[in-house]
């Protein structure tokens, strides 16, 4: 689909661009002064036509791609959510034992989910980009975390957790200095 409206915003370019083609080879040819200079000012409307369209063509072509960005962000916070619950079941099976640090790891879970869900998605031609890579990073770790600690021990446990701390630094823009 994106292809194709891709194709579409071409076509228009070419077209508004040999429309302007056009009124250039006539302001060529009238020689008289009043036909010459309508002829110049619909050159100039055709330009500014053309420059308009080639302004905003970058934010046409981007328009699919924030619309995945969207998508993947609330699947994220699907996932932010879901990890919570299987980290929640983990605490209740293991709140019986010694280690009780699956509490310190609800939080942050929660706290991404509540991120993600609220995020402002950046509009197209933007930063969309790198809020649905930190978007997939922190639900997959978060939905991850239980049971990769479950499998692998404590400190894969750690591991994932401090994935979804990067992660929701960057959707939370902690290192506002580099843009």
């Amino acid at each position: 689909m994106s292809g194709q409206r891709a194709d579409e915003h071409e076509l228009r370019y070419e077209e508004l661009r040999l429309v302007v083609y056009e009124r250039r080879r006539r302001v060529d040819l009238d020689a008289d002064d009043a036909e010459r200079a309508a002829a110049v000012q619909r050159l100039i409307e055709a330009a500014d036509e053309l420059l308009k369209f080639e302004d905003r063509l970058p934010v046409l072509l981007d328009l699919p791609a924030r619309a995945m960005s969207v998508q993947l962000v609330r699947a994220a916070a699907l996932a932010c959510l879901l990890g919570g619950l299987l980290t929640g079941l983990g605490i209740g099976q293991v709140l019986l034992s010694l280690s009780r640090w699956w509490v310190i790891a609800l939080v942050p879970e929660l706290v991404a989910a509540g991120r993600l869900i609220t995020l402002k998605v950046a509009p197209a031609a933007g930063r969309h980009r790198r809020q649905r890579w930190s978007a997939l990073a922190c639900g997959a770790a978060a939905l991850l975390l239980a049971p990769v600690e479950a499998v692998f021990g404590w400190w894969a446990g750690l591991a994932a957790l401090a994935v979804l701390a990067a992660a929701m630094a960057v959707l939370f823009e902690l290192r506002r200095g580099r843009r």
